[in-house]
């Protein structure tokens, strides 16, 4: 028998064998997706309860719930500019029951302006879908005689470094370092725990302003605790109409929006991947929870997995180039 008709011979039934295991791992993967989910769902809310990130994740695990006739429930699990919440999903099984819902600047912007993380986002982290959209609002204490936005430059430079900003993560933070580089002005950054804790010391006085998410600021601006001067949005937002933009105000470049992202463990199977992907794009799609996140100011999110993954490259470049221009670098 010659070498080339040994081969063939070998490779044969070696191939069929192959085929069939291929096709076994297969059935495998659609049977599990099938039954998916078979038990109750965990969501880890990295933030305090009360922000706009731990409602949108109840409205989303309540809807949740519903379709499935099985409990999804929320966990908080605030600290560290969301780190720690992350960190314990990464870890978690990736069997599709333990979730995250997390801002994505915790994603794109954490990895750069921290020095030592216990987690790699890009690669611990598989996102399954965005599921919000917003802007941020500046929120003045009334206190401020301010209530324009060149108004509030024009009181900025004249007291550099005596107004206290209460921030809520790496990315208010940063977008407050944008405002600082545009408008060439300086204050103090005082970091909270979260939206909710920055947005009560501003109406408190301690702080002066807040730069948080519209979904976290709505509360604050129906009740009128707080001065919405402006929002971080390309033009004027269709939610919120009465409010000015930055873009308008004297600032035509300062544009920013924040998304949440419901990603599961890095190791996530695919397919498990793609069946919470159709789950909660079905969730974004329920008629009430779309009324009820527009009411917090949030745009529907949706889309496959790997178009959240572009997103999130996009977005992680455009905060790069911020922090290595602007040298900024922060303490969990």
């Amino acid at each position: 028998m010659s070498e080339a008709t040994w081969l063939a011979y070998v490779r044969k039934p070696f191939m069929a064998a192959l085929l069939v295991a291929l096709g076994g791992f297969a059935s495998l993967a659609v049977a599990r997706a099938q039954v998916f989910p078979d038990r109750n769902i965990r969501i880890v809310a990295p933030a305090a309860a009360g922000g706009a990130l731990d409602l949108i994740s109840r409205i989303l695990a309540q809807k949740a719930s519903e379709l499935l006739g099985r409990t999804v429930l929320v966990d908080n699990k605030p600290g560290a500019n969301m780190i720690i919440g992350m960190d314990s999903i990464a870890k978690a099984n990736p069997d599709g029951y333990n979730l995250l819902l997390v801002s994505s600047s915790a994603i794109t912007v954490n990895p750069y302006v921290f020095q030592r993380m216990p987690l790699d986002p890009a690669h611990d982290l598989a996102p399954i879908l965005t599921t919000t959209i917003t802007p941020y609002a500046l929120l003045l204490n009334p206190g401020v005689p301010a209530r324009t936005v060149a108004d509030f430059i024009a009181y900025l430079k004249a007291n550099p470094g005596k107004l206290n900003h209460a921030s809520n993560s790496a990315a208010t933070m940063l977008v407050s370092e944008l405002f600082k580089a545009l408008a060439g002005v300086d204050y103090v950054d005082i970091n909270y725990r979260g939206a909710s804790h920055a947005i009560n010391d501003t109406i408190g006085g301690q702080a002066q302003f807040c730069f948080v998410d519209l979904g976290s600021a709505s509360t604050a601006i129906k009740g009128g605790t707080l001065i919405p001067l402006a929002l971080t949005t390309p033009d004027q937002f269709e939610y919120y109409p009465g409010i000015p933009v930055f873009v308008k105000q004297g600032l035509p470049t300062y544009s920013v929006m924040g998304r949440t992202i419901l990603a599961a463990p890095g190791n996530t199977p695919p397919d498990i991947v793609e069946a919470l992907n159709r789950l909660f794009r079905n969730v974004l799609a329920s008629p009430d929870v779309g009324e009820r996140l527009r009411g917090m100011g949030q745009i529907i999110g949706g889309g496959a997995p790997a178009e959240t993954v572009d997103i999130l490259r996009a977005e992680a470049a455009q905060w790069e180039t911020l922090v290595r221009e602007r040298h900024i670098h922060f303490d969990p």
